[in-house]
């Protein structure tokens, strides 16, 4: 089985991480993967796994863009260099193009979804072309439930795989870092607003009348970084709060007392399993598939989005109860382990592909 699998770009970022670690373990289960995108930072370590690595210009966010024909002209070179058997798709863009170009040319389409859209179900472009291809594959039962209620999905067509991570990564991880404070709050994301941070730095003050070496630290890099540091100056707490850069993620989270996820919409948060694999007590908001991941008083604590006070005492009942942390820790650790290695999934992927492919072929 040939699979072609097709991104908007290859630079770091969720997608560009899940469509990797996909790739390194279909090619280890015999199966042929190649990559088509506008390029990126991760071309090389795509090589690296044995991919094959096609460019097409995907660089636009408009479904009527010029770019389109010229892509499906790209893919069809593709096809006849690398002649694959389903083209599966990661963003909206490639979902649309590869949705024309499984008319035109036969070759199944499968459709990944990895976020809400109910947002812009009244844009012309989401009417006219809903691109879910012959299966779609859908990473939470709310992301499912998106597709079904708001695009009118087919709800036997939409395949629930939760997100998964490569825990061969992090099993080898060798953390050496060490970061000023006690305790450490941590978090990780796209620094933009969906993710909430802002209710994060505005619990400070009250974090730090209570534990007076708190400190703060947000991996990541986006537009709000000016807006957060600003906001950390105004309420003085900036000598507590750090912005981190190009850190291994392995290496922060070993640092951490508490990782603190405050998004305002997740459809799932891949960073708090990261985070839960090394057993660190996790905050989220009681939004979309971070529920998933987090029961409270079991797998972690659970707060009201857009509420500083509930995130400052979610973090206060866990540093100030030993035997819930190792709870917590345990427990969290236990269920990524069980339910979110994607060495357990990629098996689901496979039977999406047979049976997209036998479903085609009877048509």
């Amino acid at each position: 089985m040939r699979i072609l699998q097709v991104l908007t770009h290859l630079n770091i970022g969720g997608i560009t991480t899940y469509a990797y670690t996909l790739t390194k373990y279909l090619i280890r289960n015999k199966i042929e993967v190649a990559i088509a995108s506008s390029g990126g930072s991760w071309e090389e370590d795509f090589h690296k796994l044995g991919a094959k690595v096609f460019t097409i210009d995907t660089k636009t966010k408009n479904e009527f863009s010029y770019k389109l024909p010229i892509c499906l002209h790209q893919l069809s070179l593709i096809k006849k260099r690398f002649d694959f058997d389903i083209i599966h798709s990661h963003t909206r863009v490639t979902q649309v193009l590869s949705q024309i170009f499984s008319v035109l040319s036969g070759v199944p389409h499968v459709a990944n979804f990895h976020g809400f859209y109910k947002q812009h179900k009244q844009r012309l472009g989401r009417k006219i072309f809903r691109a879910q291809g012959a299966k779609a594959i859908a990473i939470t039962p709310a992301v499912k439930k998106d597709l079904i209620d708001f695009f009118g999905a087919n709800p036997a067509n939409v395949k629930i795989i939760l997100s998964g991570i490569d825990l061969e990564i992090l099993e080898r991880a060798n953390p050496t870092m060490k970061l000023k404070g006690s305790p450490i709050i941590g978090s990780s994301g796209r620094l933009s607003s969906i993710k909430g941070f802002e209710y994060l730095i505005k619990s400070m003050p009250a974090l730090i009348r209570k534990y007076p070496n708190m400190h703060l630290y947000i991996l990541g890099e986006g537009d709000e970084e000016a807006n957060l540091s600003s906001l950390a100056k105004k309420l003085d707490v900036i000598s507590h709060f750090t912005i981190l850069k190009n850190v291994d993620l392995p290496d922060f989270l070993n640092c951490l007392d508490i990782f603190c996820l405050p998004s305002l919409e997740e459809p799932l948060g891949l960073s708090v399993v990261e985070a839960q694999f090394f057993g660190i007590p996790c905050v989220v908001s009681n939004v979309g598939g971070l529920k998933i991941l987090v029961e409270g008083f079991e797998t972690g604590m659970l707060a009201k989005p857009k509420d500083e006070r509930s995130i400052f005492e979610a973090i206060s009942i866990l540093l100030d109860n030993d035997t819930l942390r190792r709870k917590i820790s345990n427990n969290s650790t236990k269920q990524v382990l069980e339910r979110f290695d994607i060495r357990q999934k990629v098996n689901d992927f496979i039977k999406v592909y047979q049976e997209t492919l036998h479903e085609n072929t009877r048509i």
